[in-house]
């Protein structure tokens, strides 16, 4: 997929010192209107910290943006609330808006020659933004019904399940920028999208309902990793069934003592996780994390070494088992 960036020259005006004081300084600029531009503006004691205030003071407007997120294609809502969610996709569509931010030129400079104090001028050409936001939009509509069909005509149901999480992360970054190129503005605020996201979230919620899935504990030094595994299951959206699984949740937690130092008794060990058919025949992934925890007692360490690993399976257990489906897409 194309990254998504505008390419413009980055100028930096010559430091003029003058007694007649720049229109934009305290007002509109006049060779950057408002209706073809974006402003930004900055005063320090140095030139340099006059520049970053202003490229600050334009990024401002940007952030009206819909707080919307995701580090990848696989963190999806993985502890099963829609704070966590939202807040991953934000630091997405905050990466494409900083990349937007690479098209800002520093059009003047001025230093007041009473004060001494530097003074500079941030713009963002409107037109040229809203091209790269709805290159950007169409790239995830392109994206989004792509995964769409791929979730409609798969017969394995984690290839389901991960082809429609494609589909709503695509569309949780689509309305952050679509929020971004209505600030922005420069010939309409873009077309609204053809899919409705709740819809998006609703029926990706559904078919993780479908998937059951029966956890099975073959290795646990702490006496309390079912009841952990369990409740992960459930917080990702999964069904719990024993009787009749789809997939064997395989887990396992080894604790080594590593004793008393320095006045803290220290348990350290492997968190791992093994996805099987529930007939056997087939290993969909395996997945590990290292747990360490310390307490003033041995009992308190065991006890916070396994909270440390229901934290981890609540988590980040959904974005593994769709990591494994999106693994075996791949081979």
């Amino acid at each position: 997929m194309k990254r998504f960036a505008i390419v413009l020259a980055v100028g930096l005006a010559g430091c003029a010192s003058s007694a007649v004081t720049p229109d934009w300084v305290s007002g509109a600029a006049g060779k950057y209107p408002p209706s073809r531009y974006l402003v930004g503006r900055g005063e320090a004691e140095s030139g340099e910290e006059a520049r970053d205030r202003a490229r600050a003071d334009l990024a401002k407007v940007f952030e009206v943006r819909v707080a919307v997120e995701s580090e990848d294609e696989q963190a999806f809502r993985t502890d099963g609330t829609d704070d966590r969610y939202e807040s991953r996709t934000a630091r997405r569509v905050s990466a494409h808006t900083d990349r937007l931010l690479e098209g800002v030129e520093i059009a003047e400079t001025w230093r007041d020659p009473r004060t001494h104090r530097y003074h500079a001028l941030a713009v963002l050409q409107r037109q040229k933004a809203a091209s790269a936001l709805r290159e950007r939009i169409a790239e995830l509509d392109a994206a989004t019904r792509l995964q769409l069909e791929r979730a409609r005509s798969a017969n394995d149901p984690l290839l389901k399940i991960a082809a429609a999480a494609r589909a709503v992360a695509a569309q949780t970054e689509r309305a952050g920028h679509l929020k971004t190129l209505r600030v922005v503005g420069a010939g309409g605020g873009g077309e609204e999208p053809e899919w409705s996201l709740e819809r998006l979230r609703s029926d990706l919620d559904g078919l993780l309902r479908r998937v059951a899935i029966a956890p099975r504990v073959v290795a646990d030094t702490t006496g309390g990793l079912a009841a952990v595994v369990q409740g992960a299951v459930a917080s990702a959206g999964f069904t719990v069934d024993a009787a009749r699984p789809d997939f064997v949740l395989e887990a396992s937690l080894a604790l080594d003592d590593l004793g008393l130092q320095d006045g803290w008794y220290w348990q350290r060990g492997v968190l791992e996780v093994r996805l099987v058919h529930a007939d056997g025949e087939r290993v969909r992934g395996t997945k590990r994390w290292p747990i360490k925890a310390s307490a003033l007692a041995r009992e308190g360490a065991v006890k916070r070494a396994l909270d440390a690993a229901d934290a981890v399976l609540r988590k980040e257990l959904r974005a593994a088992v769709l990591g494994f489906a999106a693994a075996d897409a791949t081979r």
